[in-house]
């Protein structure tokens, strides 16, 4: 028996917008460089919502590669490597939504 594998395609580019998100927020390297703090630094925007805590707003910005990500891998379910594509960043995408929630019901909760 044969297995036929599947197609590169449109949706195989999922993957790469994918590995630009996470590498996006990666720490590389011994002085832990990150590319987004880095851009950040670069036109003044800060780093986290408070100060030195609070929200990680690059991690927020990230979602910008993981909502195409998402929806090309949905789009092209056929291609190779969608649906690993399709899973990360809609798990992704899923912390993106519920960490900026959480300080706020923590500050309803306790406030």
């Amino acid at each position: 028996m044969t297995t036929q594998r599947k197609p590169l395609g449109l949706g195989t580019l999922s993957l790469l917008v994918l590995l630009m998100g996470l590498a996006f927020n990666f720490q590389w390297g011994t002085t832990n460089f990150m590319i987004s703090h880095y851009l950040f630094n670069l036109i003044n925007i800060p780093i986290y919502s408070n100060g030195t805590q609070g929200l990680h707003i690059p991690f927020v910005v990230a979602a910008l590669f993981w909502i195409p990500a998402f929806l090309i891998a949905k789009k092209n379910r056929s291609h190779y490597g969608t649906s690993v594509s399709y899973n990360v960043a809609g798990f992704m995408l899923l912390l993106c939504i519920i960490g900026p929630v959480i300080p706020v019901i923590d500050w309803m909760v306790n406030g």
